[in-house]
């Protein structure tokens, strides 16, 4: 009988062994561009013709290679980078596995020019389809210069799903200024049929984060910074300054630019209460840690890493971002600007920011409780209240106005939160009898013992009713039923995940609502609770509690500063 079993045709896996690595265009500009940092070049030039899909063209000045190294480049699995297999555990480039050229050369035409800096001559390479069709000695600069042509010339089925060529562009141009953020040393350069998109020598970070995604963003960044074992460094943005999908987050693992979901959502939790919900903010962020706790060999084109200790990471990270925004004010300042009919709320860019001219500044931020002294012994005065919802007040040199609601919202997470750490509960001496559906009974009855960390002492009462015993001190006795019901609508099956919902809830439940008038004494306690809190500025939903608006910015609404 035939075998239906066949060993494939050697050009078939090259083939299909080049779907893992080149994707798109965008994937030869990226193998290419880590290539040539790994030849320590220190300018790498990219040319793109029509998307990438007609030809891209990447050129460095880094080591060069010799005509023979060169050739045994293109071949699978070939690299200098690794030659035991304990070198899998100290892995300090960013390509070792020797399939990226390979891989490029088996589904385009490709033709290499190299040199040493040592050697007089230098090499020249033309593949097709994988083959090496000719070599010849040629004169070059130092380094290396590739050129890509007709990709997916011979996998005319891949070359159909690739979209228009400004789309291909715009994945190039996105993979580039990853590597603009990452490198602050390289002079990158990338033209796109002729034209300059970016020209960016060798400067600090923030000055390419103003290049790559503007000015108004880099000046509304935040410097993170921490060494040791694991050393973070980078920017990330004020929490008023957001975006609605995590798109610029941008996170470096050991120099690699890595698409790590877990790191993305550290980030965003290390601004806890600080951001509004569904909202995501700007971040570059550079991990560093030793090889050996990393594993970067878990994905064909090394976009995904594993750490062997996740927690700590995790840890070290979150509380970086939420220390470092802590430290500064966080009061966004209201600027209006017409933009068509639309009037748009900027966050506030002082003087001294202004001043940077995106040097990273070296002195450190004034820790929040100086920052509150200083905006309390100033005094404010209290004007009263607007619309019964907002608090209006004068301070030195602005006029700050505090959302009631979102002000007490703040006040009682945060006594609630201590409250919980203390394990304060009050018995009621009078418990709360509810009533439930068969399942809702049921599911309550299973976590029952969970929701004492928050003060819920909860009993089975029989007949589809529960008795609550002991409430949080915050809560008043005739919100428990409500506080339940809503506990469960959240669906109690993950209540380990859903904790910090649970604490938003309750601390919610009783705050003081828009449209209750307050008489001055309440508002001057109110204000001052909000002063004492460790994080004044925002409700625990990411709302804004504080708005300030200075001199200046009443100058410029009225045109007066002209």
């Amino acid at each position: 009988m035939k075998s239906r079993i066949k060993i494939l045709p050697e050009n078939i896996v090259e083939k299909i062994a080049a779907g893992e690595v080149v994707e798109r265009p965008a994937s030869v500009v990226k193998e290419l561009i880590e290539n040539s940092i790994d030849a320590q070049a220190t300018k790498i030039f990219v040319f793109v013709k029509n998307g990438g899909m007609d030809e891209i063209r990447i050129v460095d000045n880094g080591t060069g290679m010799t005509k023979e190294e060169a050739k045994l480049a293109f071949q699978r699995h070939a690299t200098s980078k690794i030659s035991k297999e304990e070198d899998l555990n100290e892995i300090r480039t960013l390509g070792f596995r020797g399939e990226a050229l390979p891989s490029i050369a088996a589904v385009s035409r490709v033709e290499m020019l190299t040199r040493r800096k040592k050697d007089i001559i230098g090499s020249k390479i033309v593949i097709k389809g994988g083959e090496i069709k000719r070599t010849e000695d040629a004169g070059c600069p130092p380094g290396t210069s590739i050129t890509v042509r007709d990709i997916f010339y011979n996998t005319p089925a891949r070359r159909k799903f690739l979209k228009s060529p400004n789309q291909e562009f715009g994945y190039i141009k996105s993979i580039v200024e990853k590597y603009v953020l990452a490198y602050e040393n390289i002079h990158f350069k990338l033209m796109h049929n002729g034209r300059i998109a970016y020209d960016i020598p060798p400067t600090d970070l923030l000055s390419r984060i103003g290049e790559v995604w503007g000015r108004d963003v880099a000046e509304n960044m935040v410097k993170i910074s921490k060494r040791g074992k694991i050393e973070v460094i980078g920017f990330v943005s004020k929490p008023y300054l957001t975006r609605k999908d995590k798109g610029k987050i941008i996170v470096f693992v050991n120099g690699r630019f890595v698409s790590n979901s877990n790191i993305a959502r550290w980030i965003v939790e290390g601004y806890r209460t600080l951001l509004f919900r569904d909202s995501y903010p700007y971040a570059v962020v550079h991990i560093r840690v030793p090889p050996e706790e990393v594993d970067v060999n878990v994905h064909p084109a090394k976009l995904y890493v594993k750490f062997r200790n996740e927690k700590w990471i995790k840890d070290e990270l979150t509380n970086l971002i939420w220390n470092t925004l802590t430290s500064l004010s966080n009061i966004p300042s209201e600027k209006m600007k017409k933009k068509g009919m639309e009037a748009m709320v900027e966050p506030e860019i002082t003087t001294r920011e202004k001043q940077m001219k995106f040097n990273v500044e070296k002195t450190s931020e004034e820790k929040i409780e100086n920052y509150l002294s200083k905006m309390r012994i100033p005094q404010y005065e209290i004007w009263g209240q607007f619309d019964d919802t907002y608090i209006v007040m004068k301070s030195k040199d602005a006029i700050m106005i505090v959302d009631q609601h979102a002000a007490h919202e703040r006040i009682r997470y945060e006594k609630f939160l201590k409250g919980i750490h203390e394990g304060k509960a009050q018995r009621l001496l009078n418990p709360v009898i509810v009533n439930l559906s068969p399942s809702d009974y049921e599911d309550l009855l299973n976590v029952k013992d969970k929701l004492r960390e928050f003060g819920l002492v909860i009993e089975d009462f029989g007949n589809g009713s529960v008795i609550i015993r002991s409430i949080p001190p915050i809560l008043k006795r005739d919100e428990v039923e409500e506080i339940i019901k809503g506990i469960i609508d959240m669906g109690v099956k993950y209540i380990e995940k859903k904790r910090d919902e649970i604490i938003k809830l309750i601390s919610c439940k009783g705050a003081i609502k828009a449209h209750d008038k307050l008489t001055i004494y309440e508002m001057e306690e109110l204000v001052a609770q909000l002063l004492r809190c460790e994080n004044p500025y925002t409700c625990p939903h990411g709302r804004p509690t504080i708005i300030k608006i200075t001199t200046k910015d009443l100058e410029k609404m009225f045109k007066r500063n002209i």
